[in-house]
């Protein structure tokens, strides 16, 4: 406690903590076998298979923390902060580590690398206004976090991890890299549309790519033409290749928090709540899969309408056929930073008189209303989402349902 007019409280804190967590499936660590049946002669045959490749290896991950802190009231407790700085190692992470094809077997469970969280965190609850028929209150939060994949299995210094949201799109979207983030999103970067000038043209009206502009041909199949997409040149050695994939993204935001004001004025009460996020990025599969025009089998997004035509040189979408059909590139990794309005609740209580007859010690009519509005960038539906539970692959959109917007009347009734 402190002895100043004007600083009432000033507390430091310093903390350290080890904890296990356990949360994967059970008896990943066991052989475990399933019933399959097969037609023998005249006759159906039922034999038992290995479902998974035991670890019996498999034990707990590990994390321990340390955060130093400080709470401080100042004016009569009229302005309370407290602030946290925290870093916490996750050893023996347990994930699905990719083998070899010659063991029969495409993945296991293993305890392999560890990750680093720190970040700080700051939460300030402030008395702005306090008079006897009005109060106006103001809580505000907000968290900086950052994330480091610090070291995998030995030998090895990314992992490369694959959504699967379709079955004929094999290829890897999201990455972990030693020392960078988890949660990367994988793939190209997209450049652009191929256009007219970027070719030179022959008496003869064939067409070649200019010099310095990557060439697209051998990873695509078809000669380079106008209207189809473009990617950079990563490794800078004038052609397209599976080495040109890049960080395209990641799920993860720089910082986020909330906002609270509450009001209340001669029985009425008034609270409003604002939500935000900046710097998480969202793939967005939903459009990846409906703007590929050459399925006709699918309906399309009205943006396939601005694709490149011969009279319409959009650099924007590619022509018809004017893309390689399953790869991931930064067109369809989009900023997900918002702003949301939560909710607001607006509320009456009636005053002890008019309801002491009735018995009742209080009487609370409110209505509320949730997710009115998001203020934001993203073109899907919201970008508040990740179709995937696993923390190596987060702000996936595969066709996730946006959060509803609700309406709620109530009363509180106290005998």
């Amino acid at each position: 406690k402190a002895c100043s007019g004007w600083l009432d409280n000033l507390k430091l804190r310093l903390g350290w903590g080890t904890v296990g967590n356990d949360r994967i499936s059970s008896y990943l660590s066991s052989d475990i076998y399933t019933s399959v049946k097969y037609g023998r002669g005249n006759a159906s045959v039922t034999a038992l298979v290995p479902r998974q490749l035991a670890n019996p290896d498999l034990r707990w991950e590990g994390s321990s923390t340390i955060n130093a802190g400080l709470d401080l009231s100042v004016f009569k407790t009229r302005l309370n902060v407290t602030a946290d700085v925290f870093r916490k190692d996750s050893k023996d992470l347990l994930l699905s580590q990719n083998l070899a094809l010659v063991t029969g077997w495409a993945s296991q469970w293993q305890n392999i690398g560890q990750i680093r969280n720190e970040g700080v965190e700051l939460t300030i609850n402030s008395v702005n206004v306090s008079k006897r028929d009005f109060s106006w209150t103001t809580a505000f939060n907000i968290s900086f976090i950052r994330n480091t994949l610090v070291a995998l299995q030995d030998g090895t210094d990314y992992m490369l991890s694959r959504t699967n949201f379709d079955s004929n799109n094999t290829n890897y979207d999201y990455i972990a890299q030693v020392g960078r983030p988890i949660g990367s999103m994988y793939g190209y970067v997209f450049d652009g549309i191929y256009q007219y000038s970027d070719f030179n043209m022959a008496p003869d009206l064939s067409i070649s790519l200019k010099e310095g502009l990557p060439d697209m041909s051998a990873h695509s199949g078809v000669p380079n033409a106008p209207g189809f997409v473009k990617y950079a040149d990563v490794k800078k050695d004038g052609k397209i290749t599976p080495d040109d994939r890049t960080v395209i993204g990641n799920g993860y935001p720089d910082w986020y928090g909330g906002l609270t004001n509450t009001f209340y004025w001669k029985g009425f009460d008034l609270s409003f709540m604002l939500q935000f996020s900046y710097g998480n990025d969202v793939y967005n599969v939903t459009r990846f899969r409906t703007t590929k025009s050459n399925n006709k089998a699918r309906n399309m997004l009205k943006e396939v309408a601005d694709r490149w035509t011969v009279y319409h040189a959009s650099d924007k979408v590619p022509s018809v056929k004017g893309y390689v059909m399953h790869d991931i590139y930064s067109r369809f990794i989009e900023d997900g930073s918002f702003l949301r309005f939560k909710n607001i609740t607006l509320g009456y209580t009636v005053p002890d008189r008019l309801i002491s007859k009735a018995r009742l010690s209080r009487l609370r009519l409110y209505a509320t209303a949730s997710n009115l509005f998001c203020l934001t960038r993203y073109s899907g539906y919201d970008p508040e989402v990740s179709s995937s539970s696993s923390p190596l692959m987060p702000g996936l959109d595969n066709s996730s349902y946006p959060k509803s917007t609700a309406f709620i009347f109530g009363a509180e009734i106290k005998f």
